[in-house]
């Protein structure tokens, strides 16, 4: 069931159920690492503690309609992403894939680790035959922003996002494949 993908020192397996323990440590991590400094620890740990459990991952790794990917180098887990199949969003027609979510280790930011997953993500949806791949992104975001207009997404809808009690205003991007 492992499909892996090699870039430079780069490597990408497919997760299967025996990742999910990985997943939500690696998930908790890297959204930690992001977004702590903007946001109040309680409402990190609201949403760390229903998002990243342990449960949910399980939960998301049998569910047919997600689809996740870790990044590794030679220091071990270093990223990954989540991609939810036939996804709804306005204003894109046809067959759509959302990249709900795409971290990196702090430490391994700027390694190419990113473009990494970015580019298995795009080889992904392509492969199965999706129109658009597209992404929330915060908008006070504006590395992440930056990457993303970097492969060719464009910005072409909003909205809300709820990180514990605090709502976020998010851009919606999209790449056309």
């Amino acid at each position: 069931m492992e499909t892996l993908t090699q870039t430079t020192s780069i490597k990408i397996i497919e997760a299967g159920w025996k990742h999910y323990a990985l997943l939500a440590e690696l998930g908790t991590a890297t959204f930690k690492e992001t977004f702590s400094d903007d946001n109040s620890e309680e409402d990190m740990n609201a949403y760390l503690s229903k998002t990243y459990s342990k449960e949910m991952m399980l939960e998301n790794i049998k569910n047919n309609a997600v689809k996740y990917f870790i990044a590794y180098s030679e220091t071990g887990d270093t990223g990954y992403i989540k991609l939810l199949h036939n996804a709804n969003s306005q204003n894109l027609a046809g067959r759509v894939i959302e990249l709900e979510k795409i971290y990196v280790r702090k430490y391994k930011i700027g390694s190419k680790t990113g473009a990494a997953l970015m580019e298995k993500a795009i080889e992904y949806a392509k492969m199965n035959g999706y129109n658009y791949l597209f992404l929330g992104v915060w908008q006070d975001n504006e590395r992440a922003i930056s990457f993303y207009e970097n492969f060719g997404f464009k910005t072409f809808n909003t909205r809300q996002f709820k990180l514990g009690n605090r709502v976020c205003d998010d851009y919606l991007m999209a790449l056309e494949l």
